[in-house]
């Protein structure tokens, strides 16, 4: 039994020497009377629910909960004996409940309150997804399910185990005083530059790991520097050599067939596939990728010369240059908006808009074609301001 874990061991869950596999310490020996849960009587129920690939992600927490299936469901005790503290049973008062038996019941007890099990699916049950450490994934996707099953509920309608975070490549912990406290790092950087971060470096369902110096330059370099200055490079040579106005809608480029506005629509079914998956990683990066073409195509156009030329056809390939950039940053910044709403927002407000109309956006504004000509441009101002390392350590101190 291992006490951290709350729950016994067999011989595949502990090492050699009788350690619990999670918490590397040694399980004890103990033989009391308990009260099961029959979960093997849902064993083939679990396999065809498992099958269902929309359930269970990412493929490779799938993969080891159909691996735990494989071995057989066994059932489960869901009381304990020994313990002095705890929700007594009802038909046995010298038995308490398991603490995970009580707890994933808490999902539904939460929502109903005083009513009845009858009105569960009333009260907003079943859950669009369980988002939980891989470490309790066994009682999210094998437990649970069958206790929804006896009790005649419908299961949620997915799980995704998340991986654990290092901190400079190392396990955090208290007694190493490295554990990092997010509402510090959100009061030094902001939450979106928190979020951006670990959207971006730590793709969803796998382990991930922080340190301030690559934190500094993700959000730097995508953020202020494509996005941020993209945006305000177009926008300072629009006033200064176009009168700050654009030569058209953004619309006619995706009519003539211009190759960044079918880049910019391929990037928001990617993304929008990508969120749909919870990989926010790849949702991320399409965005950033047409900013970053974006960014190339600004360049090859070199706009701060061809907008001084004395060919009319050169000054109108520069002008172009400028909406290309504008639209780009503009159907970005809405591709980005679940990530980093507050710089999303930003943008929308450095190209005009009002709070009434950023407040009207939808994901299909995102696709290209949303700037218009008549539409009046603000004097430029940084979306995203380059950030510095702050002198205090962003973590907690051991307690």
């Amino acid at each position: 039994y291992c006490v951290d874990c709350e729950e016994y061991k067999d011989e595949k869950q502990m090492t050699e020497e009788g350690d619990c596999l999670i918490h590397r310490r040694p399980c004890e020996d103990r033989r009391e009377e308990n009260y099961f849960f029959r979960l093997s009587a849902y064993q083939s129920q679990l396999e065809a629910l498992l099958e269902d690939e929309t359930f269970c992600n990412p493929a490779s927490r799938r993969n080891e909960v159909a691996t735990l299936l494989r071995e057989g469901a066994r059932d489960f005790s869901i009381s304990r004996s020994a313990v002095e503290w705890g929700i007594p049973l009802e038909r046995d008062p010298e038995q308490t409940v398991y603490v995970w038996f009580d707890a994933l019941l808490g999902y539904v007890s939460a929502l109903l309150g005083d009513r009845p099990l009858s009105e569960a699916e009333a009260a907003g049950w079943p859950a669009d997804y369980h988002i939980v450490g891989k470490d309790i994934l066994r009682f999210h996707a094998v437990y649970w399910p069958a206790m929804l099953m006896s009790a005649g509920l419908p299961v949620p309608k997915g799980v995704y185990g998340h991986g654990f975070l290092t901190k400079d490549g190392l396990k955090m912990g208290k007694s190493m005083g490295n554990t990092l406290e997010p509402m510090e790092l959100v009061d030094k950087y902001g939450a979106d530059a928190v979020r951006y971060y670990f959207c971006k470096a730590c793709a969803f369902g796998k382990d991930g790991d922080f340190s301030e110096a690559q934190f500094l330059s993700a959000v730097n370099t995508d953020l202020a520097n494509d996005l941020g200055n993209l945006l305000n490079r177009s926008k300072g040579l629009l006033k200064k050599r176009c009168g700050n106005t654009l030569p058209r809608d953004a619309a006619e480029l995706r009519a003539e067939g211009h190759a960044q506005a079918a880049a910019v629509d391929a990037a928001v079914e990617a993304a929008a596939a990508a969120y749909d998956r919870l990989d926010f990683t790849a949702a991320g990066e399409a965005a950033m990728e047409v900013v970053r073409e974006g960014n190339r195509l600004f360049d090859a156009a070199a706009p701060w010369a061809t907008l001084k030329s004395e060919d009319e056809a050169e000054v109108a390939a520069g002008a172009e240059a400028l909406l290309v950039a504008m639209e780009t940053v503009r159907a970005a910044a809405v591709m980005l908006a679940p990530i980093v709403p507050t710089v999303a927002k930003s943008v929308y407000q450095q190209l005009g808009y009002t709070d009434e109309e950023w407040e009207a956006v939808t994901w299909e504004d995102a696709r290209w074609g949303g700037i218009v000509a008549s539409r009046d441009i603000p004097k430029a101002k940084a979306v995203f301001q380059r950030m510095e390392a702050v002198e205090a350590e962003v973590a907690g101190a051991a307690a």
